[in-house]
């Protein structure tokens, strides 16, 4: 019995894609590159002498599969937005903020139409999405705020005994 091909959605590939089609965060500078959450910001920080913002998609997640009624499994993306300013300058700090506020709204924008594609494939995209702001200095001289997205898949738990050994 051959299963079902199944499409699956790719948050590092569609973030990836929107950095570096997205006219705002071209022309202020944001870079794209996978972390592993806000402790793992290796590839960021290598890069940060050659770029002043970031869009940086976390290669793990949070999630869980609910039983009840239509199974899925719900996977939790986080997408972090950090941009470097001057030390200890409130306004440039604030400023970075705005760009980042604006790019999300642009983000947003697209994730919409994005929602409607996943639905016909059986994924469905939570439509509360929470922006949140890291309200001290991630590390000095950067503004970095993320926001989280969940994303729910059908998922088959019909036992199959050929799963199982005997016993």
């Amino acid at each position: 019995m051959n299963p079902e091909p199944t499409f699956s959605w790719n948050a590092t590939a569609f973030f990836a894609d929107l950095t570096k089609r997205n006219r705002f965060a071209v022309a202020n500078g944001f870079h794209f590159c996978k972390v592993s959450g806000l402790e793992g910001f290796e590839e960021a920080l290598a890069s940060m002498q050659s770029h002043k913002a970031f869009v940086c998609v976390s290669d793990i997640s949070q999630g869980y599969t609910d039983i009840n009624n239509t199974p899925h499994t719900r996977r939790v993306k986080t997408v972090f937005l950090a941009m470097r300013h001057a030390i200890d300058n409130m306004e440039a700090r604030m400023s970075c903020m705005e760009t980042m506020r604006e790019l999300f709204r642009q983000f947003m924008s697209v994730l919409i139409l994005e929602q409607t594609k996943l639905q016909q494939h059986a994924i469905y995209l939570d439509p509360r999405i929470s922006f949140q702001e890291i309200d001290r200095y991630f590390f000095s001289g950067c503004a970095c705020a993320y926001f989280q997205i969940a994303v729910d898949t059908c998922t088959d738990l019909q036992f199959n005994n050929e799963e199982w050994a005997d016993d």
